[in-house]
């Protein structure tokens, strides 16, 4: 693509924005980013089934900020694929709010002729959910499928994991900019990940990881495969707002069946129970699409990684994975600093050295945070009692849509406001 092209592309995706509704009907009507960077002010106001504010925005021309967005792109290796670009997934044209580009590190790979599967589930996996991500994961990629994933803590990450380890491409989704590796503890394994396939993005550098960009992102993870694995998750999880999306996108969904008394158990238990496909395995997946990508799925490839699959464990410390979604993050308090009396030579004495000893993890609680919330969000941190457990279903009664109490509660989890309890109930921090 070229310099120029891209240039109107990045600028037509900061005037949609993520998610918009809206860019479908133009990308019907302008294959070019330019004939809509053209149009005059008249011609933009006569625009059908536009809002006022999308209008004002089309109609501001500065390409200052796409190009600070240009040279960075450059100067880091990120690659731009608009709307219409050949390597755009085909799939993906056709969710509802595509995106209206793609930021990419790596080689994305041709998705369109190949299966792909997303691997989604909770950050607070147990031993049987990462070992069970890890295996399928590896056993898919051994047989040239595509594995897609949001490199989160937990089953994500394990994903990924074993995608690297068969040696195949793998894909992750991000709901940042490119610049910022989310979560931190993923360096290396966002650099493998775009070494040996592509990590992608419709936010642009720059852009942080803030709760609300999470649930946009999960349509892309959905929308760029062909069905959802679902390891583990608790009712109202991430990964069960995952498989909705999938759901309402005609997307397959397979969950894999666990304990009825393990909370982590609950949403693919659930998701069961409601149709979705069993699986035990990587087989129950590939035997489900091998008509369809018969030419496309490596059988021998399969049938050697049920030979030489390993432990998660190996390959999570060589990406640098992490388990769990606690990870250390203090907060400086008066409680915790404490006064230390060094011990040095008494004819060097002085007075006693103060040092801070950060003992208590403090949730941040910040009007930032709080700031970067959607409304819906902030109505239901309002309704959350404090000091005592509750379950979505008691928020609802407040009169909001048990759909958004979910979303929002997913939300307010990933920010650090809320935290999931067994049995689907939640607790405010």
């Amino acid at each position: 693509m070229k310099e120029g092209n891209k240039l109107y592309w990045i600028w037509l995706s900061e005037r949609f924005g993520a998610a918009s509704k809206s860019f479908s009907a133009f990308a019907d009507k302008y294959d070019d980013p330019y004939d809509v960077y053209r149009l005059e002010s008249e011609e933009i106001e006569q625009l059908d089934g536009v809002s006022n504010t999308l209008k004002a925005r089309l109609s501001d021309k500065s390409l200052d900020n796409a190009y600070s967005i240009l040279k960075y792109c450059k100067s880091h290796s990120i690659d731009i694929i608009g709307y219409s670009d050949k390597r755009y997934p085909k799939r993906l044209k056709a969710i509802e709010a595509p995106p209206v580009m793609l930021y990419c590190m790596g080689k994305l790979p041709n998705m369109d002729d190949r299966l792909c599967i997303g691997v989604v589930g909770t950050r607070k996996m147990s031993e049987y959910g990462k070992q069970s991500a890890y295996r399928i994961s590896y056993e898919l990629a051994c047989a040239n499928v595509c594995v897609v994933s949001g490199m989160a803590l937990g089953v994500d990450g394990v994903s990924a994991c074993g995608a690297l380890e068969a040696g195949a491409c793998t894909v992750a989704v991000l709901g940042s900019g490119l610049d910022v590796v989310y979560p931190k503890e993923h360096d290396k394994l966002m650099r493998a990940i775009a070494k040996r396939g592509a990590v992608i993005s419709e936010y642009p550098p720059f852009e942080r990881p803030i709760p609300s960009n999470f649930p946009k992102r999960n349509r892309i993870i959905s929308g760029l495969c062909q069905g959802i694995l679902v390891v583990e998750g608790a009712k109202g999880s991430g990964a069960l707002i995952t498989a909705e999306r999938a759901i309402a996108q005609g997307r397959e969904l397979f969950a894999i069946p666990g304990n009825v008394d393990e909370s982590n158990s609950e949403g693919p238990n659930e998701l069961i129970r409601n149709g979705a496909n069993v699986a035990l395995g990587a087989s129950d997946i590939i035997e489900h699409y091998e008509f369809l990508y018969h030419d496309a799925i490596d059988r021998k490839g399969y049938a050697k990684a049920k030979k030489n699959c390993e432990s998660a464990d190996k390959a999570m410390e060589k990406y640098g994975v992490v388990s769990s979604q606690y990870r250390p993050k203090v907060k400086k308090t008066a409680a915790a600093e404490k006064t230390v009396r060094a011990k040095i030579p008494q004819s060097h004495a002085q007075e006693p050295v103060k040092q801070t000893v950060k003992e208590t993890y403090v949730p941040d609680r910040s009007e930032a945070i709080l700031a970067s919330l959607d409304d819906t969000s902030k109505k239901v941190f309002g309704l959350i009692p404090d000091g005592t457990s509750f379950s979505p279903d008691a928020i609802a009664a407040h009169g909001v849509d048990i759909t958004e109490v979910i979303t929002a509660l997913t939300m307010l989890e990933i920010s650090g406001l809320v935290s999931s309890l067994p049995g689907g109930m939640y607790l405010k921090k």
